[in-house]
Order: C-alpha cells, then structure tokens, then sequence
C-alpha cells in the first residue's frame, strides 16, 4: 500500500515537473528563435529582473520584522512601566 502511494507521488511530481518544462519552453519560444545575441540580453535582462524583485521582497520582509521587533520592544517598555507602576 504504501509503495503504491510513494510510486503515485513520484509519478504525479514527475507529471507536474514536466508539465511545467513544457509551459516554460513554450513561454521562451519566441526568444529562442531570436539571435543568439538579443537571446542573451533577453536573458540576462530576466536575470536581472528576478534578482530585483528577490532583493525588494527580501527588503520588504526584512522591514516588517524590523517593524515587528520595535512593536513589541515598546509595547513590551509599555508593559514593564504599567507594572513597576502598580507596584509603587
């Protein structure tokens, strides 16, 4: 039974991976047929363009979390003067 289940995941990632090759070629079919120079600029454009917006994403999340750390160091200050205040 489980073998069966493990042959049919493979077989479904292989149909999937496959599947998404074929998308992928077909999407640069049209840059395929151009030159081999504009090909290259094409790619490294798109290399570029995919580094780009890894950095901003990488940028946004890293100011989220800085955001996140100053939310809680203050709400975390707020918390710790409320209790030395009903101490006093």
């Amino acid at each position: 039974m489980n073998t069966e289940r493990e042959e049919l995941q493979q077989a479904t990632q292989r149909f999937i991976r496959s599947m998404f090759r074929t998308g992928v070629s077909l999407a640069l079919l049209p840059v395929n047929r151009l030159p081999r120079k504009p090909q290259q600029h094409f790619r490294a454009a798109g290399r570029e363009f995919t580094r780009g917006w890894a950095t901003l994403v990488r940028e946004l999340a890293d100011g989220l979390e800085e955001m996140a750390k100053d939310a809680n160091t203050s709400t975390d200050l707020r918390e710790s003067s409320d209790t030395n205040e009903e101490l006093e």
